[in-house]
């Protein structure tokens, strides 16, 4: 098994994707494709795929971290509202191309329970994959604690993000991203990534999850956030 080592500014992550190290650079037949394996799943991923991001307010300012990827960015948007508002977005959408999907924080804080929250992002994915056929793969982003958020919605968290992980093993063209983990000591919250208000990611914690994504989208596509050179 392989550590995957990233660095972003002064920010070092250390992530295990599970890959295998013979898997690295081994191709299939067909010289347009990457096989990489992570978590014991095999992907035939197409060489020069295009980068997606779907977002809340988590990821503000992302678009200046990924220069080369698309990025949609809709504060206090839900799961519900995203897809009677926002899917258009995916029509323009013309090359094969990998989402990432940061949402769901704001369906779980009005009320709703994790299987409902899971049923809503299984509806958005499928509206997403309805509007445009070039979509390969979906990785869903973990929901992330808040300091501020009381046990039952910690709680709610807790078993959604298990919800979605245990759906994606069993679904071929999704992943689960532990970005969770990146915010977690010992099981509890690192309250110096988040903002005064205990909900809102500061510089220090944007920094953290950001670098997840580099990390998993280089091994997964080989995908570079760096400004193309004009």
């Amino acid at each position: 098994m392989a550590f995957i080592k990233m660095e972003s500014e002064d920010v070092k992550i250390e992530e295990a994707f599970r890959v295998k190290q013979e898997d690295d650079e081994e191709q299939t037949d067909d010289k347009s494709y990457i096989r990489i394996t992570i978590s014991k799943r095999t992907f035939n991923v197409p060489k020069g795929l295009q980068v997606c991001f779907f977002t809340d307010s988590v990821c503000w300012d992302i678009e200046h971290y990924f220069p080369n990827a698309q990025c949609w960015v809709h504060p206090d948007t839900t799961l519900v509202r995203s897809v009677q508002q926002h899917v258009k977005h995916f029509e323009k959408l013309h090359n094969y191309t990998i989402v990432i999907l940061h949402i769901g924080t704001n369906d779980i804080s009005s009320g709703a329970s994790s299987s409902t929250v899971v049923q809503r992002m299984k509806t958005l994915i499928s509206r997403i994959s309805q509007v445009n056929s070039h979509i390969l793969y979906f990785a869903i982003s973990a929901i992330l604690p808040r300091a501020k958020d009381d046990s039952t919605v910690k709680t709610t968290i807790k078993q959604c993000n298990s919800l979605l992980h245990y759906w994606s093993t069993h679904t071929r063209h999704i992943l689960f991203l532990k970005t969770k983990k990146t915010f977690l000591k010992n099981g509890k919250i690192i309250p110096n990534l988040y903002k005064h208000d205990g909900l809102h990611l500061n510089q220090e914690g944007k920094q953290k999850l950001f670098s997840y994504f580099q990390s998993f989208l280089w091994h997964f596509c080989r995908f570079s956030s760096r400004a193309r050179r004009t």
